[in-house]
């Protein structure tokens, strides 16, 4: 029995609307087996496609039903056929690891799990699982990337070269979302295609996002480039700046806008505490705005993403001292995202921290005008910057200092509130902020202010001074000598600024002090001697009867 085989039949040149792609238009249903696209170049048939790319020449007749193609099996320049991939020969290629944050898992086909390292290869067949703030950036042959983000599962269905030395690759986006990027322009027959549950996006040279929202929607977005989407037996194209949202059973929604790229605010030069707080971009129309941080400008490397509304704060609580590269989007109402601003540098250095303030006590209240200012030091300073101020902004500060040591001790103080900071400089020129400031208060010491005169119906003496605040009493003292060894009077626990002397003094010098203390029992020192002259009064009335009483007592 005679077999007739396919002759090499003239293959006419078919412009097909979509050169720069090539995806089989099928539902994004799971295959029994992967189909392989194979693009199909001018002068070739179904024999010498099966003797150049698979295992046997016979396998042409299973190409040919797969493909449903009937006698006399036509074949067109710049179309695509699909090959099962067990027929093919081929080169399994690995995916290396560049770079990953948390710990993220590889599930291998016997469904082991293992934590994924950076450098680790993904072959074929793996499952890549991350949780939340979990990122893997994988790197293929050829210039071509996959950052994978965070609570996503993308398997890796398959990675290898055909004969002719064409890269193919297929992927399989369970939840989550991943990017690819692709440097250089795909030769024609080669092939990065990404199946959701919902639809498949195959490309050419291009960026572009692929999101499972849910098992039952799908949402792919072109970043630079064209992108082919198919859905339901059907396809559209994305060019730059657009998307696409996919639901389960429908074709793909018409082409939508991204929405705009959002402006990125100004930083400041260094951060030196941390949460580090970016304020996000306001912008119309949008619900939300994403920031990624990364340790290259190049955007591959995630270590933190966050997102909140536009004009709100993110808050960066857990990075390291360093340099990154972040990255805004803007998100609107339906979904999409926009293509990202930046890199925008970003400096942390928290290291040094700002010096810790010893002494003195905050809220201290003295009566010593000369107060020791201590804080904590570091080997990483240079010299320390201090500043007294009279008031907690340290608008004008009434004192600077700079030191080596971590101690100043102050010149004599009027009384007063004072505040103090202080801040550590390095040896490269780095400035910490300032410690949180210390307030200490110089009170003022109780002053004498004058004697009232001796009333002439009374032998009363009134000593009057200068209230002293926040006093709980005061203490006197009276003397005949200058070291108030000889006390004629003394009194404590005064309430009043004030005493009264009732008891009569003798013509003479006298000698007073007084004392604060205050309510915490702090007590002032004394105050300066002062003196007390008691003058000799004329004869008079009082001291006529005085005498007249003395003469009867002696008569008697």
């Amino acid at each position: 029995m005679n077999r007739q085989a396919p002759t090499a039949v003239p293959i006419p040149v078919l412009l097909l609307f979509i050169s720069f792609v090539s995806v089989f238009l099928l539902s994004p249903a799971v295959q029994a087996e992967p189909l392989v696209p194979l693009h199909i170049q001018k002068g070739t048939n179904l024999i010498s496609i099966a003797r150049q790319f698979c295992k046997k020449e016979s396998d042409w007749k299973t190409i040919a039903r797969i493909n449903r193609l009937k006698p006399p099996y036509l074949i067109y320049n710049n179309s695509t056929i699909q090959i099962p991939l067990s027929l093919l020969v081929t080169e399994t290629v690995s995916a290396k690891v560049a770079s990953v944050s948390g710990s993220p898992r590889i599930i291998t086909e016997d469904s082991q799990s293992n934590i994924l390292n950076k450098g680790d290869l993904v072959v074929p067949g793996q499952t890549i699982r991350t949780q939340r703030n979990e990122f893997v950036h994988l790197i293929y042959p050829n210039h071509k990337h996959t950052r994978i983000g965070p609570q996503s599962e993308m398997t890796l269905v398959y990675l290898m070269r055909l004969t002719d030395g064409n890269l193919k690759a297929e992927f399989s986006l369970e939840k989550g979302n991943i990017i690819h990027i692709l440097k250089k322009k795909l030769k024609p027959n080669e092939h990065f295609q990404t199946r959701t549950p919902v639809t498949i996006a195959g490309v050419r040279g291009t960026e572009f996002r692929v999101k499972a929202v849910d098992t039952e929607t799908s949402i792919v977005e072109t970043l630079t480039g064209r992108v082919a989407l198919n859905g339901a037996g059907k396809q559209i194209v994305l060019n730059k700046g657009q998307g696409s949202k996919v639901k389960k059973d429908q074709p793909p929604a018409p082409p939508h806008s991204l929405p705009p790229s959002p402006t990125p605010p100004n930083l400041e030069k260094v951060y030196r505490t941390l949460p580090v707080i970016l304020h996000a971009p306001a912008q119309a129309d949008i619900e939300s705005v994403r920031l990624r941080v990364t340790t290259d400008p190049e955007g591959n490397t995630t270590v933190a993403e966050q997102v909140t509304g536009p004009g709100q704060d993110f808050k960066l609580s857990s990075l390291d001292d360093g340099k990154y590269h972040l990255f805004y989007t803007a998100i609107d109402y339906q979904g999409f995202e926009s293509a990202p601003t930046g890199p925008v540098l970003l400096s942390i250095r928290t290291n040094p921290p700002a010096p810790i303030l010893l002494k003195p006590d905050n809220g201290l209240e003295t009566f010593i005008q000369t107060i020791k200012i201590q804080w904590l030091g570091s080997h990483l300073a240079k010299f320390y910057n201090l500043e007294i101020a009279t008031n907690p902004e340290f608008t004008s500060p009434i004192l600077k200092q700079q030191t080596t040591d971590p101690v100043f001790t102050t010149p004599a103080m009027d009384p007063g509130t004072y505040y103090v900071r202080t801040q550590l400089v390095t040896e490269d020129g780095f400035v910490t902020l300032f410690s949180l400031p210390l307030s200490w208060k110089v009170l003022k010491q109780p002053e004498l202010k004058g004697f009232a005169p001796v009333s002439p119906d009374t032998d009363v003496i009134t000593l009057r001074w200068a209230a002293t605040s926040e006093v709980a009493s005061y203490i006197i003292e009276i003397a005949h000598d200058k070291n108030f060894e000889k006390l004629i009077e003394s009194a404590e626990q005064l309430t009043e600024p004030s005493y009264k002397i009732r008891n009569y003094l003798a013509s003479g010098d006298y000698y007073v002090r007084i004392r604060s203390i205050m309510k915490n029992g702090q007590q002032s020192p004394w105050t300066p001697r002062q003196t007390l002259t008691i003058d000799s009064e004329p004869l008079g009335l009082k001291h006529f009867f005085i005498a007249l009483g003395c003469v009867a007592l002696i008569l008697l």
